[in-house]
């Protein structure tokens, strides 16, 4: 692999989220993680997919795309702003991109059924990684579920989901509050996707908040072998266990290997 370390973009705009990803991946050598508001002009990413995987798929793509779209690869303190206009609107921007190299009107379609795959990208020079993660509860049918940062209606209430989750769950039984929490991430490339990786981790949601750490629905997520809630392990605690943490370790095997076929190939002077 070459001297000079691969950038990858972190796609989320949570800063609790990119600090754990942050701590989990430090130890990876050959990378350096870039927040996404080192960009600026980034586009909303509708979160529309079914499951998890479809939604940490369409956010890495998509912002892959839109990031090589506007023709800045570079990670120092860069903008996706254009010297001609302004826009933002994703397939507004391809569509026009298209136009202008062929004449013709385009409508990109990036919905997470026809977004490609590929092995291995042509370069390293632009990858992006994202995240999808939430809660399931088996007495609710598998919910949050995709909707687990809204399920109360506004985006990253932590404090009205975990109302309405105790709500739901009153008069549930402690041994029928098994939940677990999920975590995929996808990494992308401008060409399609590399790969998707799966962590999980078993609890219980029990009926008050107790801790001051994590977010999310972390206070009432009962982590049965340690006898606390995630809001109550310290964050060193949590990311030796936490879906999270369980999925990126699956993330770092696939990454070291597009990093060791990308240095074999500079190496080799081909592609």
């Amino acid at each position: 692999m070459a001297d000079n370390p691969v950038n990858i973009v972190v796609g989320t705009n949570n800063r609790h989220k990119f600090r754990e990803i942050n701590e989990i991946l430090s130890g990876l050598p050959g990378i350096q993680l870039n927040d996404l508001s080192v960009f600026s002009g980034v586009p909303e990413i509708d979160e529309n997919a079914a499951t998890f995987a479809g939604n940490a798929q369409k956010k890495a793509y998509e912002l892959a795309r839109f990031i090589a779209l506007v023709g800045r690869v570079g990670f120092a303190s860069q903008s996706t702003s254009t010297d001609d206009d302004d826009e933002t609107d994703f397939e507004a921007l391809s569509a026009r991109r298209y136009r202008s190299a062929s004449g013709r009107q385009r409508k990109v379609s990036l919905t997470p059924e026809r977004m490609p795959k590929v092995t291995r990208p042509a370069n390293l020079d632009l990858l992006v990684m994202a995240d999808d993660s939430g809660l399931e509860v088996d007495a609710l049918d598998g919910a949050p579920g995709v909707i687990s940062a809204r399920y109360a209606g506004k985006h990253g209430d932590d404090a009205a989901n975990n109302k309405l989750l105790l709500k739901n769950l009153k008069g549930v039984p402690a041994e029928k509050r098994k939940a677990r929490f999920v975590c995929e991430i996808a990494l992308a490339s401008p060409e399609g996707i590399l790969f998707t990786v799966r962590g999980t981790v078993e609890g219980l949601i029990i009926d008050k908040l107790r801790g001051e750490g994590g977010f999310g629905y972390d206070p009432l997520f009962l982590y049965p072998p340690a006898g606390k809630t995630f809001g109550e392990l310290a964050a060193e605690e949590k990311n030796k266990i936490s879906h999270r943490s369980n999925a990126l370790a699956q993330f770092k095997v696939e990454l070291e290997k597009i990093l060791e076929a990308g240095g074999r190939r500079q190496a080799g002077g081909g592609s």
